[in-house]
């Protein structure tokens, strides 16, 4: 009876985690919009840190737009998604607000998302979603790697660390999407806690490591190419904008040609919430 039970817990749990689970579908009072969760991408700062205190206090706004995400998805409603590109702007807005929410429910007190042991800020909860209760990691690997195959969906993935893709002080639009995607990509590959060029070695965040048959399959080559090629794209010519930036001339240089020539060392992530308000030091 016990080996029964813990079985059926066990396969209810691989359901939930992996967003297999129904969902009721509330009837909508109004159209779709991302109207109310750009207003909360206000409070993100420039240099992409979050005023979470702020967001807090416009948390209706924000469960507003979440709430909304029950009743609109491209899974149950591909009439208001037609495109793929109105479908990959959905996903991503709405797996960031969700974030964004989780991490309002916990602060301040949560001061980075490793503190939910066994990575259950990405699993342990889920969210009703156009038919479906999804958790985090469902959305990301059950629908997103599957369904959309564009590996720069991993550097536009709000993580709530600072060593993560930051957000952006708008949501992402269907008609913009593969600027949006591209600059994305610059932002994170241009912050020097995920890339950094030091004479023949480059220094890449684990981010690469995890994903890199996504990278891979998405390069000329394939994946018989380098994930390097991947970093060179999404390097800038020139550091105008950022001094002391590393350019795709100085991996040139360091790595030859075929960027076959350096070795690649890859570096954990900085966890640290992106707090825009300054927190004592811990003791």
């Amino acid at each position: 009876m016990l080996l029964a039970v813990a079985a059926l817990l066990g396969a209810a749990g691989a359901l939930h985690v992996q967003g297999l689970l129904p969902a009721r579908v509330p009837s909508p009072a109004t159209p779709f919009s991302y109207h109310d969760y750009e207003k909360v991408l206000r409070h993100v700062r420039p240099d992409g840190d979050v005023d979470f205190a702020s967001v807090g206090r416009e948390r209706k706004t924000l469960d507003g737009f979440v709430d909304s995400l029950a009743s609109f998805s491209p899974h149950n409603r591909p009439d208001v998604f037609p495109t793929p590109e109105d479908a990959l702007a959905y996903w991503l807005n709405a797996y960031n607000a969700l974030v964004l929410q989780q991490v309002v429910d916990g602060y301040p007190y949560l001061e980075t998302v490793q503190q939910p042991v066994l990575g259950r800020f990405f699993w342990g909860r889920s969210w009703a979603v156009g038919g479906e209760r999804l958790t985090l990691w469902a959305l990301h690997n059950r629908v997103l790697r599957r369904e959309f195959a564009d590996p720069r969906i991993h550097l536009a993935l709000f993580q709530a660390a600072r060593g993560g893709p930051r957000l952006d002080g708008s949501h992402f639009q269907p008609e913009f999407l593969d600027s949006q995607l591209n600059e994305a990509g610059r932002r994170f590959v241009g912050d020097r806690r995920n890339v950094r060029l030091e004479r023949d070695t480059v220094y890449l965040t684990s981010l690469f490591e995890e994903y890199r048959e996504d990278f891979l399959a998405a390069l000329p080559e394939g994946r018989g190419g380098n994930v390097l090629q991947f970093v060179w794209a999404f390097l800038p010519d020139t550091c105008e904008e950022r001094p002391g930036c590393d350019t795709r001339s100085d991996l040139d240089r360091a790595c030859g040609p075929r960027l076959d020539q350096c070795r690649i060392a890859f570096m954990e992530r900085d966890w640290t919430l992106p707090d825009a308000a300054a927190r004592p030091a811990r003791p």
